[in-house]
Order: structure tokens, then sequence, then C-alpha cells
């Protein structure tokens, strides 16, 4: 089968674009946010995204609490996590991107590969974010161009994630080229430290003074929560995957820009929704004011571009994973 790429239909009132090979089925919304809602891997149609149970596809009112609104996929988030007040501006949850209908463009479809070009200039910040999704005849992986530019005439300070939450299941196992965690969050009770604590991944320590290997996912009855951010990472890369059928998902990224990994582990313990969102961040804490006071944040000139790649990839033949490089060879067992 060729490359597709189709703007011929719509899910629950939103323009949806399909982009389709032999092995792999992308849907994206445009209107809410150019979300990735769909990211199926055909030959098992296992949809690795994520969907509420509870919250369907719906206009977002800008500003409004993300947790009442997301429904999953992999959205883009900037230029903040958690909201904030940051040189006088509120900036809303997940930041600005999520919530906004975007302009599209299909730019290629000759049969052996497909583009889709969208652009989004933000409200509140003077920035521009754009984003190239590209899928070639033969491949397992979606290929992300990102484009950001500061159209404001100061320099502009923010955080940008790129933010996909995954289905799991208790066979699934998460593995990170990883050195240094600190927690955020770890419900209940701050079962593995309180915030601001530390630990060497993948082993955390409970309160029983046990390890808790992070790379394993529990079954939903374990109703814990965890938000913590991994720094020091060695590659650019993060991987979630089933261990019984050996097959996975991997976000590859440059992590001289994304430099740390947000954990979201929800194993029932919000909102008894069980899902595992693993993100790619330029900075952290989730907040851009606390990005900002703690150096770790990025930051654009006036007129200044910043570009770059990432992937989106299925893996097949592994449990464990060593190793992912940017052409997407994987190394492990």
């Amino acid at each position: 089968m060729a490359c597709t790429i189709t703007d011929e239909w719509s899910y629950r009132g939103f323009k949806t674009v399909i982009l389709e090979n032999e092995l792999i089925r992308v849907t994206v919304l445009p209107d809410l946010g150019a979300k990735i809602y769909e990211f199926v891997y055909k030959p098992s149609d296992n949809d690795f995204m994520f969907h509420h149970p509870r919250v369907e596809c719906r206009t977002p009112v800008f500003d409004v609490n993300v947790d009442n609104w997301w429904t999953g996929g992999m959205d883009e988030a900037i230029p903040t996590g958690h909201p904030c007040n940051y040189r006088g501006e509120n900036y809303p949850f997940l930041g600005e991107a999520w919530s906004l209908c975007w302009y599209y463009q299909i730019q290629e479809n000759n049969g052996s590969e497909v583009c889709l070009y969208l652009r989004r200039p933000l409200i509140i910040s003077p920035l521009i974010v754009e984003r190239w999704i590209i899928l070639r005849e033969g491949e397992m992986s979606l290929s992300f161009r990102h484009r950001i530019t500061n159209s404001g005439i100061t320099p502009f300070e923010f955080l940008w994630g790129l933010h996909p939450g995954f289905n799991i299941t208790p066979d699934y196992r998460i593995d990170l080229p990883a050195v240094e965690v600190q927690i955020e969050e770890s419900l209940p009770d701050n079962r593995l430290g309180k915030p601001g604590a530390h630990y060497t991944w993948p082993f955390a320590l409970d309160k029983g003074g046990n390890q808790v290997d992070m790379r394993v996912v529990p079954p939903p009855s374990s109703g814990t929560m965890d938000f913590h951010y991994v720094t020091g990472l060695k590659e650019g890369w993060l991987a979630l995957t089933d261990t019984k059928k050996k097959e996975g998902i991997a976000l590859v990224f440059q992590k001289e820009i994304f430099t740390s990994i947000w954990l979201w582990l929800v194993y029932s313990g919000w909102r008894n929704i069980y899902v595992a969102a693993i993100e790619a961040w330029t900075g952290y804490p989730a907040k851009l004011s606390d990005a900002v006071d703690h150096g770790k944040y990025s930051s654009l000139n006036p007129g200044e571009i910043l570009e770059c790649e990432t992937k989106l990839m299925v893996i097949k033949g592994f449990k464990e994973i060593k190793s992912i490089d940017f052409e997407g060879k994987v190394i492990g067992t």
C-alpha cells in the first residue's frame, strides 16, 4: 500500500486528517490543537494513544483547566506545563497551543511520502509554532519537523513539551536513558518521597525502604499517581513496550533541545484513569515561572527561530530497550 493522506473526514465535528501507509495509520485533529489522536500499528490493530473513557473530544475554551478537557492523544504544550503567572500574564494549564485551532495544508502526496503542514500563532505568547508531519512508504515511524519563532520585540522564555498519553496494561514496561529523577508528586501520601526528593532511575524507595522499579507498569488496582522529572539524559528517546507481545512505541528526540522527560504515571490514583504520559520537555519544573527561577527553560531572542526533528515510532521484537538512535536503530533484548 502506498502512502495516503486525506482531509475528507470529520470526527465529532472536528476536521480530521488521516495519514496512512501499509503499517501505521495516524489521525490528526487540526481544530483541536493539532492533536495526534490515533497512532495505530495496523498489523495488530494496536492504537498506542490513550483515550479517556469519560471525556470525549469537544471544542475547548481557551484558558480552561486542561484536566477537565483532555481526552488523550498527543499534544503540543507551550509555553508552560502547569498554569502560572509570568511577567504579569496568566498562562493556561498545558499552555496555549493544545486548545487552539491550527491552520493546515497538505504539502506532499506522491504515494511514497505524504506531508501535513500545521501552523499556530499563540495568543498570549509572541510565539509561532509550525509543525510538519511526514509519513513514508514502508516505515513504522512518523517524522516531525518543528519550527518555533519569536515574533515579538523582546526575548521570550518558555517551556515546550511533547505530551503523549499512552495506552498501558500491566504487561508494559517503561525504558528511559535516564540518570536522576526529581519527585514533584507521589500519591498517595508522598509514597516515594516528598516534592523535591531525588532518586536514581529506575529504582525509587517507598516509605518502608523497599525498592520500587519505576520501569514496571503496575495494575490499575495499585491506585497510585506519580509526577516526576527525569534529568541527566544520556540519549534522546523514551520507550514503552508490551513485554508479552514484544511490541511498543518510542519517541526519539534531540536531547540538546528536550533536556528532560516528565513522567505522569496514573495507575488509577487520580480520577480512576489508567494512563502513562511520558513526555519530552525543554526544561522543568512544570510552571514556567519556576523553571525560569531554576534555570531550566528555553529562550528565543526577537526574530530567533528554534528548529528540531523528532520521531514517533513502533518497536517490534523487544521486551527491553537499551538504546535508540535517531535513525530508528534499536538495541535491546
